[in-house]
């Protein structure tokens, strides 16, 4: 019910009033939860070091032997890459030389 009184305040004929009102308002200290970026969580790493995951994680001695990798195989590695690892789709692309629609769509 406070919002309701407050766009009724923002939105009062008289001007000083309403201007007052929200300059309040957005003065005020809150507890709302926004879409705020989380940077550590999409943090981006070199290339070197995506290297080292992707060799890791497929067993593999070269980041481009995944390429010859069985498509399910490959998919559910490319896959695991993007959202365990935080790797990029270009930066994936770039390394494994496998097509960045590939990528996106495992």
């Amino acid at each position: 019910m406070a919002d309701v009184n407050f766009l009724l305040e923002i939105f009062n004929e008289n001007k000083e009033k309403a201007v007052q009102r929200f300059i309040q308002y957005t003065n005020e200290q809150s507890d709302s939860i926004c879409l705020d970026i989380d940077r550590e969580s999409k943090c981006r790493i070199t290339d070197e070091e995506a290297k080292g995951i992707i060799k890791k994680v497929c067993e593999i001695k070269n980041a481009i032997d995944l390429q010859t990798f069985e498509i399910t195989r490959r998919n559910m590695y490319l896959g695991k890459l993007k959202e365990d690892y935080n790797l990029s789709i270009r930066q994936i692309e770039r390394l494994t030389g496998i097509n960045r629609g590939i990528v996106l769509k495992a």
